[in-house]
């Protein structure tokens, strides 16, 4: 059982999130749970973290920092809730719920910004959460369509889509993007050389 509080934890979602951000984490979880069949994957573990990854996802400025010190988080996600709420949203799972699955709290962890040697469940989150179907811009239908042929290809597309408009709206790009997209690339010409040898 990945947590024997999930009715406590089930009132904490409803009362934390908004309708449509509630909604938004339905859709992660049957998102993550069809790649993850396709994937070879635990459906249970990933729809768990798809429905969870965005528990601290509607806290104030002043609630995202008050957890990020209470759980000694790194300190530059003070001022960013953008962020922090993975890490936040990780650490309550842990500290409050008793969620102790590593690969549970490492997909919730990254499902922002991704990370270099992100594992088959972590970018199926990462990418479900791009990718639900309550999801609306266009193109959506055809990164649905790749993500269930090619996981690397539509992490690496969704990565880049990210950056470019991050560095748009003139924000500073978070290291760890910049890591998971290279690593995924690295991957993904790896693999190229090894289907052409």
């Amino acid at each position: 059982m990945i947590c024997t509080k999930t009715d406590a934890l089930e009132i904490f979602m409803k009362e934390h999130l908004d309708k449509s951000r509630y909604e938004h984490s339905l859709g992660v979880e049957r998102m993550a749970r069809t790649l993850a069949g396709i994937y070879g994957c635990d459906e249970a573990k990933t729809g768990f973290a798809g429905r969870y990854h965005d528990i601290a996802k509607c806290f104030d400025q002043e609630t995202m920092d008050e957890y990020v010190r209470r759980y000694d988080l790194s300190e530059s996600l003070i001022g960013n809730k953008s962020l922090a709420h993975s890490k936040v949203g990780a650490a309550i799972l842990e500290h409050e719920f008793g969620v102790s699955d590593e690969e549970v709290l490492e997909m919730v962890r990254w499902h922002t910004t991704g990370k270099a040697g992100m594992n088959t469940a972590e970018e199926i989150l990462y990418v479900s959460d791009a990718i639900e179907d309550g999801r609306g811009y266009a193109g959506l239908k055809a990164l649905q369509k790749l993500a269930r042929e090619d996981l690397d290809a539509a992490c690496i597309a969704i990565m880049e889509f990210a950056i470019d408009d991050i560095l748009s709206k003139g924000k500073v790009l978070d290291k760890d993007t910049i890591e998971a997209r290279d690593y995924i690339i690295t991957k993904i010409k790896q693999k190229d050389r090894r289907e052409n040898d």
